[in-house]
């Protein structure tokens, strides 16, 4: 890849003069294409990757997909509505199946996670592998430069449990865990809207955990340092995984939490993403008991360090989700290292962009923990 990674941007719906802007603030150089794909990469020259907003009959088309396929290239297609309420799924459409990545059902901004994804594609190279059967029991693993054995950091993703939030979101924290030493392991689950619910998506990111049994020899991992860290939605999952100690085949040494769900009653109670809760649970033969499952504070004391990371101004999740649930953990005698992220250094989404003030932090407190 050049110093500069060029990406051709084939306008449509979400994608417009605004991802010039996108990219030159992620060192991209986008250049902007019109009509076809095939059309906009003959008029383009040499570029690193694509970005393409088909409409929701484009992932159905077979022609589409074989141009992409042709094009030797990641190419991720862009939808800014939910293309499961219009009858799609993503990933099992010819579309889908051809691209490297599907960002759909997010809004003005869908296009900037298109070019999010690129970017850390371009920064460095990750392995996806499946750890299960179905097409959510995914994960893209970045191994450091050196020999092993490597400290391994889990990733998992938030979104609220929502199925149109999925890995990518944690994409820039895996190449800067990587350039840091440790092994990024980002997963995947199946979310709610897409075959999750609880307790579903918790077993699809434990069998990912359990995975890296069959990955350690391959890829020099050092099964006996393995962290989880989750962001938001995901940091419950992280400390709950966490929680399962001795019954998983992997034992993690370290839990991060990056403004953590701890408290899935309390959330609830607070309307904390909308119907989230509810719809994580409500799939479940027995939601209370789900939901006393699900919680990371009905398990303290984990039995393993922690670190939690929260902003003071996070508009998504209340800080006391991890204030509550750290004093909880400390009292039944867990090491928590507990950060509290100024106001005004981004918020709760700060947590996962590796070039925010607030990231570095964590990252330091995990350094802690790796040799």
């Amino acid at each position: 890849m050049p110093a500069t990674p060029r990406v051709l941007v084939v306008e449509g719906p979400g994608l417009d003069g605004r991802c010039l802007r996108w990219g030159a603030e992620l060192g991209l150089d986008v250049v902007l294409g019109q009509g076809d794909l095939a059309g906009a990469l003959a008029e383009s020259g040499p570029v690193d990757g694509a970005v393409l907003a088909p409409g929701p009959a484009g992932f159905e088309s077979e022609a589409l997909a074989g141009v992409v396929a042709a094009a030797g290239l990641p190419v991720v297609a862009v939808e800014p509505a939910n293309l499961r309420g219009a009858g799609i799924d993503p990933a099992a459409g010819p579309l889908g199946r051809a691209c490297a990545r599907v960002v759909y059902g997010r809004g003005p901004e869908t296009g900037r996670y298109a070019l999010l994804h690129l970017a850390a594609r371009a920064a460095r190279a990750a392995d996806t592998l499946a750890y299960g059967p179905g097409p959510d029991h995914v994960g893209d693993l970045l191994v450091p430069d050196g020999p092993g054995p490597h400290a391994v950091a889990v990733l998992i993703h938030g979104g609220f449990w929502y199925h149109a939030w999925e890995r990518d979101l944690m994409d820039g924290l895996a190449v800067d865990l990587a350039r840091r030493g440790w092994a990024a392991w980002n997963v995947e689950y199946r979310r709610v809207g897409a075959g999750g619910g609880w307790p579903a998506t918790g077993d699809d990111v434990a069998a990912a955990i359990d995975h890296l049994m069959a990955l350690a020899p391959v890829y020099g991992l050092d099964l006996a340092r393995v962290a989880t860290v989750g962001h938001s939605a995901g940091g419950q999952l992280a400390l709950w995984a966490a929680s399962r100690g001795r019954r998983g085949a992997v034992h993690p040494h370290l839990a991060v939490g990056l403004a953590p769900i701890t408290d899935l009653r309390t959330a609830r109670e607070l309307g904390v993403g909308g119907r989230s809760v509810e719809n994580l649970l409500e799939t479940s033969p027995d939601p209370e008991k789900a939901m006393r499952d699900a919680s990371p504070l009905s398990h303290v004391p984990l039995d393993v360090p922690q670190i939690l990371v929260h902003a003071l101004d996070d508009e998504h999740v209340p800080i006391a989700q991890t204030r509550d649930y750290a004093e909880a953990a400390r009292r039944d005698g867990d090491d928590v290292t507990l950060i509290e992220v100024p106001a005004g250094a981004g918020g709760h989404f700060a947590l996962i962009d590796s070039r925010s003030a607030a990231w570095p932090a964590a990252a330091a407190a995990m350094e802690g923990h790796r040799r």
